[in-house]
């Protein structure tokens, strides 16, 4: 689970107020775009980010009035990043954003509590969510969620048109949508979990990306066939950590999709090219494997030999990770890190 939801689900069960900030909309240069988070506790201390420099110091600031309520607050601000504005985000941008905040006042109600601890299970487990909360006036009155096969988790307070619409993935995101169905408004947020890395082998770069992993926001799997370097201990923060008696089953019970990355740094050419061959019939959006050209130039003739097309191997990235002159293991997952950051971008870019 990443920490934002993490911490929102830990406040909740402690009964601790807080607020969110939500980015909903952005247009042109902005330093945070849409579905950007952070969190907003009464000491104004903050986890995540929606850009920094003044917008998030108003924002805070609001969230601080917003808390002295004794019950939940909801607020929209819009903000144009003009010339005042960006001298105190010392940054250039051009662009306009608004932000939606809402705050959590206890007692939380036991209906609350379980949609974010399905949210928190959801997202462990790789699942799409679409969350909603129904405001009235300024103040958020209930959430839910809606799961597979319409399911709903807490009031199903949606009209029918719009839950129509949510079963026809009308509502994808990035960010919350806002709607209004008569006199009732509705926020409605596509909650996909976050991009996976799925790293094949746990020894030295492995154990350095998948560190790495965690920071950027990447749920991250590891698979090896040496329970000795695959283990919990070792990588405590991973979603799952497989041992193999063989790479020929590598992707066996995985579900690899556009939000798949995959890293091969297993201990072996042999091994490499076999879950490398497994790879390739994926739909992942990343493929990289590490190694010299002279090493990927054999792999691949052999790959080709068993009748691999070609322009399948030339997505891969081999050599794997940005040009930095990477020596140690660290520096070789921070060069891997740069170019799945990239490609992550990349694909971000292109969905919207």
């Amino acid at each position: 689970m990443t920490p934002l939801i993490r911490e929102t689900l830990d406040h909740l069960t402690h009964s601790r107020p807080f607020a969110l900030a939500t980015i909903i909309s952005h247009q042109g240069s902005t330093p945070r775009t849409s579905g950007s988070k952070m969190l907003i506790r009464p000491d104004k201390t903050i986890s995540g980010t929606i850009g920094g420099g003044l917008v998030e110091a108003n924002v805070i600031a609001a969230c601080d009035d917003l808390m002295a309520a004794t019950q939940p607050r909801s607020k929209l601000m819009e903000f144009t990043l003009d010339q005042e504005v960006k001298k105190g985000m010392d940054m250039v941008c051009g662009g306009n954003l608004t932000v939606w905040i809402q705050t959590f006042v206890p007692p939380f109600s036991p209906a609350l509590v379980q949609v974010y601890e399905t949210l928190s299970d959801r997202e462990t487990r790789g699942k799409k969510t679409l969350l909603i909360t129904r405001i009235q006036g300024n103040a958020p009155k209930e959430t839910c969620l809606i799961l597979d096969k319409g399911k709903v988790i807490g009031p199903r307070m949606l009209p029918n048109s719009l839950f129509d619409a949510a079963g026809d993935n009308k509502f994808s995101g990035p960010g919350p949508v806002r709607e209004f169905h008569g006199f009732e408004e509705f926020m409605i947020e596509a909650l996909s979990p976050p991009d996976t890395l799925f790293i094949f082998g746990a020894g030295h770069v492995g154990f350095q990306l998948a560190q790495m992993a965690h920071f950027t926001e990447f749920t991250c799997v590891v698979t090896d066939d040496r329970a000795e370097f695959a283990n919990g201990d070792r990588f405590p923060q991973a979603r799952e950590v497989r041992v193999l008696n063989n790479f020929s089953q590598a992707f066996d019970g995985l579900s690899i999709d556009g939000h798949s990355y995959i890293v091969i740094l297993t201990r072996g050419h042999l091994h490499d090219q076999i879950v490398l061959e497994q790879a390739l019939r994926t739909k992942a959006s990343y493929i990289g494997m590490i190694g010299s050209r002279k090493k990927r130039e054999q792999i691949y003739g052999s790959l080709m030999e068993k009748g691999v097309e070609k322009t399948l191997l030339d997505k891969v990235y081999s050599p794997i990770g940005l040009k930095i002159k990477a020596q140690t293991p660290a520096e070789i997952a921070v060069s891997i890190m740069g170019e799945l950051i990239m490609t992550r971008a990349k694909n971000r870019a292109d969905r919207l």
